[in-house]
């Protein structure tokens, strides 16, 4: 899931008018004393080969343009190193940074870091154009400098750059997607839900532990056959997201460092470890599910599928590696995509009390007795609604996924040079955007209203999903997750802020696949009713985390006894002193 986000603006993120563009950068950053430079020799070594790399950039000359080609609008900066010293570290704060530079550059804009060019786009069409009418030149990824190799390696397709071994893994994945997605995923998530609800009847103040633990089972019970595969995942997510994000190790700033020799590298030491681990988990989980199939006790899954070489599955040609790696990573961006949502729906029915109360009458009207169903979804628009405003409010990929040009290309006049690395964004398609708004896709007078409403929202052609052959291919997965559960919470309980809190608006964790953070929630069963069905629906609750560590992929509970964080991604919220000033329109 990624692509778009509104812009945004502010005083304190514009830029000097026009003028400046074709002035010296204002070097109004923080500097390096005299004191720090001789008491480090590594920061010395550091700067030193900076000011070279400036040095050369800046006598090379520039870059001549053909006829009627001229340049994208730039940022300015230094030579080589670009603009760093005013961006923002954590995601959501560099989406409003970059934003809000779109009102002097315009719909697209070019910002140089580290010798890398990044282009900046502003508008739905325009990201169109590129991504999906010319997918082919803009279909690569980008090197990670803490994760180097996994461009290359094909392991984690969502970062896999663009090559055949791609292609083979993306086949792969649509087709265990398109099996699973006619039996309801096997009705994993209806298990799961149902377990899910009851944890929440019984520990409602541990509720994002429990939407996030709900993810694994979920995911896992889909791809394994076993919900306790969860923890797998729970384990690795945490050391990938911080590795490719701007807010994780030093080296994804200083670019540069990525040359050093393994031996003297921390970062490619902490990446082996970190590959090595999520070996373990995907060929441990596959190997479980080997061995209940000659056992005759395998249960409906996606790794049965590529072990009994369902048809279309074979075709694909993937060895063991490569189905562990293709069926894993698959999983952990599932809990990565799908938790960001279900903390954001939490704030929007507290942040927007009047809208619950009328989700709940459609629901109740359609449902009755009952817990929604995929089969009723045609009659809940109102629900489809919820879940496609979730995820535009609160995009769980605020920077987007970055496409990669593979080649120069000449777009409305202006030079793409191959390797710039494009994000796109979007804000014109939303009025009133910075607000939480269902009817905007159920009533005419949006521009995002389309009809028949037993169709109509729908999560296809969802910005959340990216473009192109590079969109998400769990559409169908994300949408029947989120309307069961949304409909199966707000059919279950009433959900409000206590009275008198200060709750979140948009404080998230600071890497790249945000999350809004953890914050007080009256959660409550609409009436004794309810609470006794969800006490009888399931006879396990599902609790993952321990106390104690018992096996290598326990998931401990915090040792202060606090609420877990799941290692920092879902850090609690604590009301600031000074109230916090977003951008205009955040």
């Amino acid at each position: 899931m990624a692509q778009s986000m509104e812009v945004l603006e502010v005083d304190s993120f514009r830029v000097a008018d026009n003028s400046s563009l074709t002035g010296s950068p204002r070097l109004d950053g923080p500097t390096l004393t005299g004191s720090i430079l001789y008491s480090n020799p590594k920061v010395t070594l550091g700067v030193c080969v900076l000011f070279v790399l400036i040095l050369v950039k800046a006598f090379r000359g520039g870059r001549k343009y053909p006829a009627g080609v001229k340049p994208l609008p730039k940022h300015p900066g230094l030579p080589w190193a670009g603009r760093f010293w005013d961006v923002p570290e954590t995601g959501i704060e560099s989406a409003f940074h970059f934003g809000g530079l779109h009102k002097a550059y315009g719909p697209i804009y070019e910002w140089e870091v580290m010798g890398t060019t990044h282009a900046w786009i502003e508008t739905d069409k325009v990201a169109r154009d590129l991504f999906v009418k010319r997918q082919k030149i803009y279909c690569d990824r980008n090197e990670l400098p803490a994760a180097l190799g996994v461009k290359q390696d094909c392991e984690i397709l969502p970062l896999s750059g663009y090559s055949k071994d791609f292609l083979r893994h993306k086949n792969f994945i649509h087709t265990i997607m398109r099996h699973s997605q006619p039996t309801a995923f096997y009705g994993w998530p209806m298990i799961e839900n149902k377990r899910t609800l009851r944890r929440l009847l019984e520990t409602p103040d541990r509720w994002s532990e429990h939407m996030i633990t709900h993810c694994a089972r979920t995911i896992a019970s889909i791809a394994w056959g076993d919900p306790e595969h969860g923890t797998k995942l729970l384990t690795i997510v945490p050391e990938l997201l911080k590795a490719v994000s701007p807010a994780g190790p030093l080296i994804n700033k200083l670019t540069f460092l990525q040359n050093l020799p393994a031996a003297i590298s921390p970062w490619k030491k902490a990446e082996a470890i970190r590959k090595q681990t999520m070996q373990d988990a995907f060929y441990e989980a596959l190997d479980d599910v080997k061995d209940q199939l000659l056992a005759g006790k395998s249960k409906e899954c996606w790794s049965a599928l590529w072990l009994e070489k369902e048809k279309g599955v074979e075709a694909t040609k993937l060895d063991f590696h490569e189905a562990a790696f293709a069926i894993g990573s698959s999983s952990f961006v599932a809990i990565a995509t799908i938790g960001g949502p279900l903390h954001a729906f939490f704030l929007a029915v507290c942040q927007y009390p009047g809208w619950l109360p009328k989700l709940q009458e459609e629901i109740d009207r359609v449902c009755g007795d009952r817990l929604p169903t995929v089969e009723d979804m045609p009659l809940l628009p109102k629900l489809r609604a919820t879940v496609s405003e979730v995820l535009r409010w609160r995009q769980s990929t605020p920077l987007g996924v970055p496409h990669e040009a593979l080649e120069d290309d000449v777009y409305d006049g202006y030079l793409i040079k191959k390797g710039t690395i494009l994000i796109s964004r979007e804000e014109s398609k939303y009025p009133k955007g910075n607000q939480f708004i269902p009817e905007r896709w159920l009533e005419p007078e949006y521009p995002t209203y389309k009809e028949p409403l037993t169709e109509f929202p729908n999560l296809r052609g969802h910005i959340a999903f990216g473009y192109g052959n590079r969109s998400c291919p769990g559409v169908d997965l994300t949408n029947m997750e989120l309307c069961t559960l949304f409909g199966a919470l707000a059919w279950s309980f009433d959900i409000s802020a206590p009275e008198g809190a200060t709750i979140p608006w948009y404080e998230v964790n600071p890497y790249v696949i945000t999350m809004t953070m953890p914050f007080p929630v009256n959660i409550k069963p609409r009436n004794e009713e309810k609470r006794e069905f969800i006490m009888d629906c399931c006879d396990d609750p599902g609790y993952t985390l321990k106390t104690e560590r018992e096996s290598r992929w326990d998931i401990l509970h915090e040792k202060d006894g606090k609420p877990w964080t799941w290692d920092g991604l879902a850090p609690h919220y604590v009301a600031p002193a000074t109230p916090k000033v977003y951008p205009a329109g955040a």
